[in-house]
């Protein structure tokens, strides 16, 4: 399953008087037609516009109504898209509108296509490639975000969640036995993590663009700075999700995994495991109800390979492989 659009997803004849107007009048120009995007989990307005002049232009708006967390992740994304260098494959922010409610931004409108799913060689190939280029061109980080071990030190705790909460029903078996493990695993990946390379962070087909001569990445709200190697370890995670392969060789493969520290990636692997793997279990989040069988699938995904990783150096049938440091 890819990402599918919130069915409350806004038009732009449905955004506020305020906004709209504002934006027309940056841009010179009003709007003629809209193209509204359809991957993703935002229920905000995401769309190519294209003004009576001819012009076109990507916009995304929304508003804490809609979703309390997303204005701050915007502002984040503004000031990160304001930052990076123009060899970044990405669009350029042209302009944005931040009103205390609503937080809107335009960027260009790149015209390509988002990576097929289940994933094709090709693609996959392509989008590979480009990472290694991308993190050595975002190393050091040249925007101000936020550190990845503090951003996500709550989501990276969920196997101790678990634990402690005795919330064990319905859990993969193999999970469910070894899951005093995966809480020691899990708490390497502060360790590991560590860096200060820009991570995208949500790198998956719907946030990729692929043009005949470009890989471009697009929506950074989650942004971080971190290990290099961090975005490939997601990105795996998320075609796995999609695609029935083995993501081990292509991670063994890549530059950017063979440089990262084995342990330590799979202290993160569990991780990101055990993130996905809790958030599947709660409940759909207003305006988001197809977000929790994304999660679901992530979680079997990277869980999957987890185990594929440990199993490869396990000692014994009920021990893992520890972090690689305390």
């Amino acid at each position: 399953m890819s990402a599918s659009t919130a069915p409350s997803r806004l038009r732009w004849v449905e955004l506020p008087d305020a906004p709209r107007t504002a934006i027309e009048a940056t841009l010179g120009a009003p709007v003629a037609a809209e193209v509204p995007q359809t991957g993703g989990f935002s229920p905000g307005l995401a769309s190519r516009l294209r003004l009576v002049d001819g012009r076109r232009v990507f916009v995304k708006a929304i508003n804490s109504e809609r979703n309390t967390h997303a204005p701050v992740l915007y502002r984040r994304e503004a000031s990160v898209m304001a930052a990076l260098p123009g060899a970044v494959p990405a669009p350029a922010l042209r302009h944005t509108y931040d009103d205390g409610d609503w937080v809107a931004l335009v960027l260009d409108d790149i015209d390509g296509r988002h990576a097929s799913e289940p994933w094709n060689s090709t693609d996959l190939r392509r989008v590979l490639s480009a990472l290694t280029d991308l993190a050595h061109r975002l190393t050091p980080s040249p925007a101000k975000v936020p550190d990845v071990r503090d951003d996500l030190a709550d989501n990276y705790r969920s196997w101790r969640r678990l634990a402690d909460d005795h919330d064990t029903a319905g859990l993969d078996p193999w999970v469910a036995e070894h899951l005093s493990q995966l809480v020691d695993l899990e708490a390497g990946w502060t360790y590991a993590a560590e860096g200060d390379t820009l991570l995208h962070a949500d790198l998956r087909a719907d946030n990729i663009l692929l043009t005949p001569d470009t890989v471009a990445i697009i929506d950074w709200p989650y942004a971080v700075h971190g290990a290099p190697w961090l975005d490939l370890l997601l990105l795996l995670v998320s075609v796995a999700a999609t695609t029935p392969l083995d993501p081990e060789p292509l991670w063994t493969g890549h530059p950017l995994g063979r440089a990262a520290d084995p342990n330590g990636a799979t202290a993160v692997l569990a991780a990101v495991a055990g993130d996905f793997t809790y958030c599947s279990r709660q409940p759909a989040p207003r305006n988001l109800p197809h977000l929790r069988r994304h999660q679901q699938q992530k979680a079997a995904a990277a869980l999957s390979w987890l185990r594929n990783r440990t199993s490869r150096v396990a000692t014994s049938s009920s021990t893992i492989l520890p972090p690689g440091k305390p």
